[in-house]
């Protein structure tokens, strides 16, 4: 018998494995060093595990249509993370069969210019076999920016399921996010870890 292929997910596996949680949280402390954000816990890095992200978050609500269907405008869900890393989270967002674009913003540069080559290494290595013709991922990207400015925000607020690893985040920061949220499409889906959006206008579907 031949050797059976490897799977997306294991594919994806071997990918990440060029950027260790442990080397990407020092990437990340080096890049705060002397800086006034130096000792802000709402840019601590944050990590997920692959596995229950999308067994047990993008499966089983990534399913959910925003008001107006998939986008706001007709062209499929999309997913959104907010503080997105070395993009795992979009990596592993783009095979789930829920979501047509898949993309994250990060506001520090070497952390969001390693996520953008992993994602070209993604799309070259990962993708291709990953989902069906009729389902394709139209686009994937991590860029560069903050979240909280207002030309990013209106176009976050506009998926369909975002995802915030929120865990160190203070109050203040996490009231920011809940107000910016709130403009959201009715029906959409925002996951936090840890911290909950401080915002009754959501409904507690999950914890």
């Amino acid at each position: 018998k031949g050797c059976a292929q490897a799977t997306a997910v294991e594919r994806l596996e071997v990918l990440l494995e060029q950027v260790r949680p442990d080397v990407a949280k020092l990437i990340v402390l080096e890049e705060l060093e002397g800086t006034s954000e130096e000792d802000s816990d709402a840019l601590v890095y944050g990590e997920i595990d692959m596995h229950d992200f999308m067994t047990e978050l993008l499966e089983k609500y990534g399913g959910t249509s925003a008001e107006g269907g998939g986008g706001g405008d007709g062209t499929g869900r999309c997913f959104v993370d907010l503080g997105s890393g070395t993009g795992k989270a979009v990596m592993a967002a783009g095979l789930c069969r829920h979501f047509s674009h898949v993309w994250g913003i990060e506001l520090l540069p070497c952390t969001s210019a390693i996520a953008e080559l992993l994602i070209e290494d993604y799309v070259r290595d990962v993708l291709p076999g990953a989902r069906p013709a009729s389902n394709p991922l139209l686009s994937c990207a991590v860029e560069r920016g903050d979240f909280f400015q207002p030309e990013v925000s209106s176009r976050w607020t506009r998926a369909d399921f975002v995802f915030c690893n929120c865990v160190t985040w203070d109050q203040d920061t996490v009231d920011a996010l809940s107000d910016a949220a709130e403009r959201m499409r009715p029906g959409a889906i925002f996951v936090t870890v840890l911290c909950p959006l401080s915002s009754d206008k959501f409904e507690l579907v999950d914890e």
